[in-house]
C-alpha cells in the first residue's frame, strides 16, 4: 500500500485507515505521517490508540509524536507506557515527557530513575531538568551528590535546564564546575551553554575553568567561549593558540575565525 501526501481531509482519512493496517511498516509510517495532533482531537486519538500496538516500533512512533504536541492531555497517555516491556518505548516515553514540560509528568519520571535500563534512566534524568519543578530539581540535586560520576554528569546537564526556575540550581552548578572529575566539569559547561536566555551570566564559571589542568575541559572552554563569555573570548582564544594541547590550539584557531570582526 502506498501512502501519498495529498493535502486535506482525504490524506487524514487515508493515514487513519493505514494506522490500523495489518502491515507493521505501514502502521508505523502512518503514525509518523499523520498531521500535527496538537489541535486535532481525532488525530490525537488515533496516535494515543497506537500506544497499545503490539509492535514496538509503532509504539515508539506514537510516543514520539505525542511528545511534540504540547498538549497537557498527552501527559497521561505517555506516562501510561512508562511501564512498557520495551526499553525503547520507556526511553522514548521519558524523552517525550520531558518535551511536554508538564509538572504532571514528574511522578512518572521519578519512577523511571530506578528503571533497569540505563538509557531509560538517563532520559528520565534529562527530562526532569526540562520540567524543572521542585520535586524534579530535588531529585537532580540529590543525584548531583552521587559518588557515581556518570550520575553527576547527567545531573549537571539536567540541572542547567532548570537554572532559571529554581534559585538552588546556579550555586550547585558552580559547585559541579569544581568537581574532581573533569568529565563532570566539562558537562557542567555544556549544560549551561544549552540554556536559553542570557548565557553570558555563566561567564565567571567558564573563565574559572579556562586554566583547568585537564585538556578536555580546556577544549570545551575553547568551543563555548564565544557563547558564554563573548567579551573575553578573543583574548582567551588567542592565549589558547599557545596551549600545550594540540587539540586546544586547533579549536582556538577555528573559534577565532568565528568571532565577529572587531573592526566591523
Amino acid at each position: 500500500m502506498g501512502l501519498g501526501f495529498v493535502p486535506g481531509t482525504d490524506e487524514v482519512a487515508l493515514l487513519t485507515t493505514a494506522a490500523a493496517d495489518p502491515d507493521v511498516e505501514i502502521r508505523s509510517m502512518a503514525i509518523a505521517s499523520l498531521p500535527d495532533p496538537a489541535g486535532d482531537d481525532d488525530t490525537f486519538a488515533v496516535i494515543v490508540a497506537a500506544l497499545h500496538d503490539f509492535q514496538e516500533q509503532v509504539r515508539v512512533s506514537a510516543v514520539s509524536r505525542l511528545g511534540f504536541t504540547a498538549r497537557p492531555d498527552a501527559v497521561a497517555p505517555v506516562a501510561s507506557v512508562t511501564t512498557d516491556l520495551s526499553p525503547r518505548v520507556r526511553s522514548m516515553a521519558a524523552y517525550a515527557l520531558g518535551r511536554l514540560r508538564s509538572p504532571e509528568a514528574t511522578p512518572a519520571l521519578l519512577r523511571l530513575l530506578d528503571d533497569p535500563d540505563s538509557s531509560v534512566r538517563s532520559h528520565a534524568r534529562h527530562a526532569l531538568g526540562e520540567i524543572g519543578d521542585r520535586p524534579a530539581v530535588d531529585a537532580l540535586l540529590c543525584l548531583a551528590t552521587s559518588p557515581d560520576p556518570e550520575l553527576r554528569i547527567d545531573a549537571a546537564k539536567a540541572l542547567a535546564q532548570a537554572a532559571e526556575a529554581d534559585p538552588r540550581v546556579p550555586p550547585k552548578l558552580t559547585q559541579l564546575a569544581t568537581d574532581p572529575e573533569p568529565e563532570v566539569r566539562a558537562a557542567t559547561l555544556s549544560g549551561v551553554a544549552s540554556t536559553s536566555g542570557d548565557r553570558s551570566r555563566w561567564s565567571p564559571l567558564l573563565l574559572a575553568l579556562a586554566d583547568d589542568p585537564d585538556a578536555s575541559v580546556r577544549q570545551r572552554v575553547a568551543v563555548l567561549a564565544r557563547h558564554l563569555s563573548p567579551a573575553a573570548a578573543r583574548d582567551l582564544l588567542h592565549r589558547y593558540t599557545a596551549d600545550p594541547d594540540a587539540r586546544v590550539r586547533d579549536l582556538a584557531a577555528t573559534e577565532l575565525t568565528r568571532l565577529p570582526d572587531p573592526a566591523g
